[in-house]
């Protein structure tokens, strides 16, 4: 297992009482985002000022427009000097920034700025922070949908309220991990979520395919939705580095979206498992 590095992490990340991987936090932008975001407009606004502490071409033409599209300015009253640019562009990113002021704005000068390495760096440093928005083309778009976010703490809700605390604890080291970027142990403990709910139900040990079988005979599933469980189980079986060593290569084949894909659909199927069970009873 990959060790988590506890300063990727919040401590309530690190601790596990944080539900939701970073890339899920939607509406929400740290001060080291904002902070690197702004980096990079600041490095323009250098780039393009002249000795004298004016804005220069081509980055004036975008000021103007950011003055008059933007702010609503008459553009007389803008002294074109980079210092009064710097502070007007700078509120976006300050702490007391929402996250759509940061990104409406940096989205506006990308498209506005007509550079591609610009709009890449963006999405480095988006990358790197494992922010829950990414760059598509010339937009900012969420990684993920609020539904995703909402499965997975109502699974955590379900397991806690069932006192199951070993399942409730894989789903949230597979949202830990997936915060610190170590995606196949993510994945590895998603599965572990849905074993551990499977095998307390049906007191199964020998695995998880006996244990679905299990399942299907005192809750009868649609063969499709079984099939599809079983070939989802496999690929995290089959996958090299998700459930057991690396033999020849450095790393799992396991992308972010993978990650983020399977800690959504394990934490739905923990949810209907533990609902079916609640049915059961009533």
């Amino acid at each position: 297992m990959t060790d988590l590095s506890r300063s990727e992490l919040t401590f309530e990340q690190a601790e596990g009482v944080a539900p939701l991987p970073a890339q899920l936090q939607l509406g929400e932008l740290s001060p080291v985002i904002k902070a690197r975001l702004w980096n990079l407009i600041h490095e323009q606004i250098k780039k393009h000022t002249s000795d004298y502490g004016y804005v220069k071409e081509p980055l004036n033409r975008t000021a103007r427009a950011y003055m008059i599209e933007r702010m609503g300015m008459l553009i007389d009253e803008w002294d074109q000097k980079a210092r009064s640019l710097n502070d007007m562009w700078k509120y976006n990113f300050l702490p007391s920034a929402t996250y759509v002021q940061t990104l409406g704005f940096v989205e506006w000068f990308g498209r506005r700025w007509h550079d591609r390495t610009f709009m890449n760096m963006v999405e480095n440093v988006l990358v790197r922070e494992r922010a829950a928005y990414r760059v598509v083309q010339d937009s900012i778009v969420p990684m993920a949908s609020p539904e995703e976010g909402k499965a997975i703490v109502k699974a955590i809700e379900s397991l806690s309220n069932a006192g199951l605390e070993g399942a409730r604890s894989h789903i949230t080291k597979a949202s830990t991990h997936l915060t610190a970027g170590n995606f196949a142990d993510s994945v590895r403990e998603s599965i572990h979520a849905v074993e551990a709910v499977a095998f307390t139900k049906t007191g199964q040990t020998g695995g998880f395919a006996a244990a679905l079988k299990a399942l299907n005979k005192s809750e009868p599933m649609h063969e499709a939705f079984r099939i599809a469980l079983e070939k989802l189980y496999g690929y995290t079986s089959n996958e090299q580095g998700v459930r057991h060593s690396l033999l020849d290569r450095g790393d799992a084949n396991v992308t972010e979206r993978d990650a983020l894909f399977m800690l959504g659909v394990c934490a739905s199927f923990v949810t209907y498992l533990l609902r079916a069970n609640i049915e059961q009873k009533t």
